[in-house]
């Protein structure tokens, strides 16, 4: 799918002006019909360390992820990643927190499905401190934005600012 839209690439510096694009959704092309735990570690090459003393709340498809290794990831699945967030709803968003079963009713269950494997998109959300260190990740990977998404200053600015390796790939519609 890659080829077929068109790239831009950016440098690390132009990564706080992608915040809103992080914070929004931004698609990326994975194996799908893994745990979330694979995605994150086998895939996206995090470490086992920083899953699970960095990102301290998880969301797959709107529903908070306690246990990662049987949450499955699927072609659409929407996934937002955040550190540790503030206050109440911080701590019962929590992962495995101490107020956490406070959300028995919509923490994220396994339902007995068949898990397809095949190359297909999902939606990533990033939310505060994973922006700065997952972002730049991201930027390297490519993912895919709708024109509309960008900021519109930053997409005119973007000509200029060009170094290699670094990409978003611009979609006019994703829906």
């Amino acid at each position: 799918m890659a080829s077929t839209v068109p790239k831009l690439q950016l440098s690390r510096d132009m990564l706080p002006r992608l915040s809103p694009v992080f914070q929004k959704g931004f698609r990326v092309e994975i194996e799908t019909g893994c745990t979330l735990e694979s995605l994150l570690c086998d895939q996206w090459k995090l470490t086992h360390n920083y899953v699970m003393e960095k990102i301290s709340t998880l969301f797959l498809d709107a529903k908070p992820v306690d246990d990662i290794s049987n949450a499955w990831i699927a072609e659409g699945s929407v996934l937002a990643l955040s550190s540790a967030m503030p206050g109440l709803v911080g701590a019962i968003m929590r992962r495995n927190g101490f107020f956490s079963p406070l959300r028995e009713g919509i923490t994220y269950r396994e339902k007995a499905v068949k898990h397809h494997v095949r190359r297909g998109l999902i939606t990533v959300k990033l939310f505060n401190l994973l922006i700065q260190d997952l972002g730049p990740r991201f930027l390297a990977m490519g993912f895919f934005v709708n024109r509309n998404d960008l900021p519109a200053d930053l997409y005119e600015s973007l000509g200029e600012r060009l170094v290699a390796g670094r990409s978003i790939f611009i979609i006019d519609d994703l829906n």
